[in-house]
């Protein structure tokens, strides 16, 4: 029991800790605009995935306990990439370092084919966003436009 408790601990150091650090970066690049829209998923999503890593890390049998829980945080991530409503949400951080800061966030939902910069308000992402853009110019050139109220 001792063994799955310091395990557990492990694994919400890799599923809810290290991310949140990430978290924390996006905030202050939002620069004190509606992080709370931003974030809120990511809290949802990072509890979600310690759930789900805790029915793996009872499976596993195996030393260090650090160990155990890296394998179980990796499935649960590679688990998530793929989950239909999640996968964008875990593809993001990509995006973040392939375009070097926040990229443009994108949605075809409903036929919309919009899209939110960095500096907007409502700039969040959602479960209904599905692509990422480096910048601007490039989600013009594949028929977006910018979403405006």
């Amino acid at each position: 029991m001792r063994s799955f408790q310091r395990a557990s601990a492990w694994l919400a150091t890799f599923v809810i800790g290290l991310p949140a650090l990430g978290l924390v970066a996006v905030i202050v690049a939002l620069r004190g605009r509606s992080w709370v829209l931003f974030s809120v998923p990511y809290l949802v999503l990072f509890v979600l995935a310690y759930l789900a890593g805790l029915i793996l890390l009872a499976l596993l049998r195996f030393r260090p306990d650090w160990l155990r829980a890296l394998v179980a945080a990796v499935a649960v991530y590679a688990i998530a990439s793929v989950t239909p409503l999640v996968d964008t949400m875990t593809h993001y951080p990509y995006h973040v370092v392939r375009c070097g800061g926040l990229p443009v966030v994108a949605s075809g939902f409903a036929a919309g084919m919009s899209y939110n910069v960095p500096g907007d308000e409502d700039y969040a992402v959602t479960p209904f966003d599905e692509t990422f853009f480096c910048t601007e110019k490039e989600a013009k050139t594949a028929d977006y436009h910018h979403y405006d109220f």
